[in-house]
Parts: structure tokens; sequence; C-alpha cells
């Protein structure tokens, strides 16, 4: 009995032993990919050079990490990959062959799981549908919402297992998309506010699945009153720093969107700490999320330490094997935005448009009215420091006034609403005072006017000018009273109570910015009744075949129907 007793002593103690081997520390490192747009290879070909970033050399880094047997890794994409680069663009709509090819490289660096962007629901129904079709892993979106059956339309989270311990992923995307894109790109879905979805699936997520850890995966920003939104109100834009604080669960949450870096540490409601990282944009970095977990036999759970970093890929090499599998594609693609399509007669440099009348806006102006057949065109430069070389205009070129595809579409407004909708943008762009160098652009307070770089206080792509209509900016007058429309382009008078047909870009039309709503103030509603039609093809495309119909050489020039001025008379007599 003795010796049966200490062998029953010795069994014990091997088993503990054992049970001590089967739970060694474990190391995992979960990486972040976000708002891609569409750089898979480490070459520009709008600006036909080198990038500093791309997949190819994502790749490179998360295979080198992968072959640490002491690190398990997990990759998520956060969003925004269908849209922003000719090849992309070239891959959802120009070659059929091609159409699932980005759905294959996701497959071939093996992500985990993806949560769905803006502009990939802008990408349109059709690809982003056989997109997640043509996966191995999970597109999600908790609060992308199936109008008909009220479940998410796309998975709300999934679970993925390393060495055992279960990691959640719960995918957000931004509520705001009907307030950009035009609902045939959307239909079907309505979309929640974030933080009372985020509540619905943890409590699903904790009592059904019981992870070791939890992962936000949300294409939103942290700044929930960008724009001067409203943090207190439903359905914010940028939510994710609000789902951190205010429900409690998460360890983790990777934000996007908004394509600022960031790593920080919060404390949620229940005084907890939750690591929040952001990789940017355009694979230039990955941010990483690394977690030790170590066994305590006392409490009979996993004890987590968390760190974080943000990786640069700007002197990693793509992987090898990534190119030689999709370098038909880039070659494809390469062909496509070559094309010739117009040979300009002089440079024409998007900065200009920051300060007056431009060529480059006008141009667009010019195409959206002869396209259209509008009587007036409302437009904004989509960039502030493009340059259109002289000479051969091609595809790629095309690229550098639109990046993302839009629509071009017509609205019916009165001639007193115009004027509110130039008020807003005059309010949007211009300060009330001048500097001494002739500065008369509304920046940041910190910023500083006479410095090259300026820190424009409101995005520059919504500042929208008028074509079709002669009339004067007074920065420094009243609110509500800057704007003089003097007459028509072709002198004939501007009558505040007739009826116009407006033409701007489908993000616009479809309440973008605030002209039409908060500036000219209507409600969606109204906005739908006033509606009028909208192209088929997107804008880019209609751009390059107006441009390709001009005589050539084509001669870009300013109308010059506009002017900004600072009123010197006293404010009495305005």
């Amino acid at each position: 009995m003795k010796y049966l007793s200490s062998l029953f002593l010795i069994l014990l103690f091997l088993s503990a032993c054992n049970t001590t081997e089967q739970k060694p520390d474990i190391n995992i490192s979960i990486i972040e990919t976000t708002d891609v747009h569409g750089r898979f290879f480490p070459f520009d070909l709008v600006k036909q050079k080198e990038s500093k970033g791309s997949l190819s050399q994502v790749f490179s880094y998360i295979q080198a990490l992968r072959k640490h047997d002491s690190i398990s890794v997990v990759l998520l994409d956060n969003g925004d990959l269908l849209q922003g680069t000719p090849i992309v663009y070239y891959a959802n709509y120009v070659n059929k062959d091609s159409c699932e090819v980005v759905a294959e490289m996701l497959n071939f660096m093996q992500y985990d799981a993806q949560t769905v962007g803006n502009h990939d629901i802008e990408a349109g129904h059709g690809v982003y549908d056989s997109y997640r079709e043509a996966l191995d892993f999970p597109l999600l979106a908790a609060n992308a919402i199936d109008s008909i059956s009220g479940e998410p339309y796309f998975k709300p989270y999934t679970i993925i297992e390393r060495q055992g311990v279960k990691i959640a992923i719960l995918g957000l995307i931004t509520p705001s998309i009907p307030n950009w894109l035009p609902e045939s790109l959307w239909s079907g879905i309505y979309f929640e506010d974030m933080v009372e979805s985020a509540r619905k699936w943890m409590k699903i997520i904790k009592e059904k699945e019981k992870p070791e850890i939890i992962v936000g995966l949300f294409h939103a920003g942290l700044n929930a009153e960008y724009g001067g939104a409203d943090p207190n109100a439903a359905l914010n834009e940028n939510a994710s720093l609000l789902v951190a604080k205010q429900v409690a669960g998460f360890d983790i949450i990777f934000s996007g969107h908004d394509h600022h870096k960031t790593t920080m540490i919060i404390k949620n409601i229940d005084s907890a700490e939750v690591l929040i990282l952001n990789a940017g944009s355009h694979a230039n970095n990955i941010a990483q999320a690394n977690i030790k977990l170590q066994w305590n036999d006392q409490n009979q759970s996993y004890e987590k330490a968390f760190s974080a970093s943000l990786v640069s890929m700007e002197n990693i090499l793509p992987d090898s094997n990534f190119l030689s599998t999709f370098d038909w594609w880039f070659d494809s693609a390469k062909v496509y935005v070559e094309e010739e399509i117009a040979f300009l007669d002089t440079d024409i440099k998007a900065q200009e448009a920051l300060y007056g009348p431009s060529a480059f806006v006008d141009m667009i102006h010019q195409a959206q009215l002869d396209i259209s057949g509008a009587d007036i065109s409302f437009a904004a430069p989509f960039s502030t420091n493009t340059i259109l070389s002289k000479g051969i205009f091609t595809r790629a070129d095309l690229f550098k006034l639109y990046r993302y595809e839009n629509f071009l579409c017509t609205i019916e407004l009165s001639g007193a609403e115009i004027k509110k909708y130039l008020e807003y943008s005059t309010d949007l762009w211009f300060d009330s005072v001048l500097n001494s160098e002739g500065n008369m652009l509304l920046l940041n307070a910190e910023s500083d006017k006479n410095n090259r770089y300026l820190n424009l206080k409101n995005a520059y792509y919504n500042f929208d000018s008028g074509a079709g209509l002669r009339y004067l900016v007074y920065p420094n007058l009243p609110k509500g009273s800057k704007i003089s429309i003097v007459s028509m382009a072709d002198n004939y008078p501007f009558d505040m109570e007739k009826v116009y047909t407006v033409v701007m870009n489908s993000y616009r039309v479809n309440g973008g910015g605030g002209h039409l709503t908060k500036g000219v103030g209507l409600s969606k509603q109204e906005l739908k009744s006033r509606f009028v039609k909208c192209s088929k093809d997107d804008f880019r495309n209609l751009l390059g075949e107006w441009l390709s119909k001009q005589s050539q050489p084509y001669q870009p020039k300013s109308f010059n129907t506009w002017q900004a001025v600072y009123y010197t008379k006293p404010i009495t007599e305005y």
C-alpha cells in the first residue's frame, strides 16, 4: 500500500508537470493593414515611380514573421482596398478575366479576416459581392444590415484560434455611407450606429464564444468631432474611440478610414486598458499588436501583456513569389494606363485652384457642363499638389484628377439655393482676414500663413466653385452675405427665383461635404426629390472621352468668371 501510495503521488506530480508543459507562454502577433487603396505592387503607375509601401512588401514581412516558431501570426485588413489606383480599377471594371484577382492575392497572403470599407462599397455590388465570394476568409461588418432579413449583410465577427487561444474579431464599418454614396451602390443594406452594434455583438461573443482575446477591426477613424460632428449623436462617422471607451470587453481595437497612424492606450468604461492602433494608409506601414499570454494556475486563465508598434515597409524588399505570381496583372494594367488620351498645350497646376479660378478645376467644369447639358456646374479640386504636365495626357493622368470612382449627377436648385451653396463653400475655404503675404485661405490656428505648407482647417475637396455664372466672393463680409452673383456666364440675368439644373459629382449630390444639407438646408428626402439623373459610367472615364474629343493640342484655360476680393468700404455700405 505504501508503494502504491508513493506511485500515486509520483503520477500526480507528473500529471501536474504535464499540465504545466501544456500551458507554455504563447506569443501572438496581430498585424493590420488598412486603407491600402489598391497599392499592391511597389510601383506607382500614376506618379511613375517606386512607392514606399505595397502589399508585396507586407507579404515579405509577414513571411519572415511566420518563420518564427515561437510566434503565431494573425493577419487582418481593415478595408478600403478596392478603390484608389489604376491597377485595382483595371481589375474591377476593365479586364473581366482579372475580376477576382484581388481576392486571389489576399488569399495568397493568407489573410485571416477583413472588414469592408466605404470605398469598397463605393466599388458597387458587382465588385464587392463577387470579391466576398472569392475570399478564403470572412469579410466583416456587423453594423451593415441586410434590409430584408435584418441580419448582418456581411459576417459580423469571426473566431481565430492560435495554439488553443480563441481570438474574436468583430468588424464594424463607418455608418456614414448613405451620406456620400448613391443608394444603388449599397442597395439592400442599411447601417447601424457603431457603439450600439458593438454592445450587441460583444454580449453575443462573450456568451457564445468565450474567447481569451477580443479584437475590434473598425473601418472608422478616432476623431468623433471630425467635420464638426456631434460625438453624442447617433451614426457618428468616426466612432472607433467612442466604442473603445464605452463598450467594455475589447483588448485591442484597430481603426482605419482616416489614414492617421496611431498607437495609443485608453481606459474603457470599466477602467480596463484598451490598445488602439491604426496602420495609416497605402501599405506604407503595418500596425502590429504583440500579445504575450502566461498561464496562471491559480486562476486557471491566461494573463495577457500587450505591446504595439508601427512598422515601415519602405526598406523591405517585395516578396519575389508574390511578384512572379501576379506580375501578369501589373503588366496588363500598365498597358491600360499608358493609353494616350489627349495632348496638353501647357502644364496644369492643381495648387492654383486653392486661390481662385484655375485651368485645373475649370477643365472639370467645362467637361461637366458639356456632358450633362446643365445650366451651372459645381466642382472642387481633388488634389492640391498635382501637376498635369505639358505633352501626352494618358489614362494614368485621369487618376491624378480623380483617385476614386465618382458619377456625374444633376439636381435642380433655385437661384437662392445656389447662392447658399456658394456661401457654405466660402465659409469652408476663405479666411475673413487677408494676411500681409496675400494668403486668404482658412487655416488651423497653429498654422503660419507664410509657410509653404498650409495646414488647411477644412478639406480642400470641399472647396467648390461654380461655373456657368459670374460672381464675386467677399470673404470678410458677414456670414450669409459673402457671395454676390452678377449674372449667368453669358451675361443673362441670374434669377434668385428661377430653378436651374446644376451638375456635380455623386459624392456631393448625396450630401457629401454638407453643401446641400448644411449649406442649402435640404433634407435627405428633399435631395431625392430634386434629383434629375446620374451617369452610368464613372466621371473619370467620361472626362477621358471628353478630353479625347477636344481640339488637339488641348489648351487649358480658366474661365475667370469669379473672383475672391476683400471688401474695403465700411461694412454699412455693403
